[in-house]
């Protein structure tokens, strides 16, 4: 099954969490940015995967993963797969 990638921001991603659309969250680690996270979050019956822009451009937004887990804490969510860049 192919998902379908869209580009969210913030408040919107916030909006799905709310309706329970998304059904997982991943912290994807950054390719620009080490040690910092992408925050996708999919919904598995869909197929639709939602990453966090930013409100300007169209950059996806990086967090630290400790401030990314208390937003996800803040979202209601109790699950984060935590996906790393390999670096060999």
């Amino acid at each position: 099954m192919s998902i379908i990638f869209y580009q969210v921001k913030e408040g919107e991603f916030r909006r799905l969490v709310e309706t329970r659309t998304m059904t997982e969250l991943l912290a994807q680690e950054s390719k620009e940015f080490p040690n910092k996270f992408h925050l996708v979050g999919i919904d598995q019956k869909n197929g639709i995967a939602y990453a966090v822009r930013h409100g300007r451009t169209s950059d996806l937004r990086v967090w630290r993963l400790d401030n990314l887990v208390n937003q996800i804490r803040e979202m209601g969510f109790q699950n984060l797969k935590v996906q790393l860049l390999n670096k060999t």
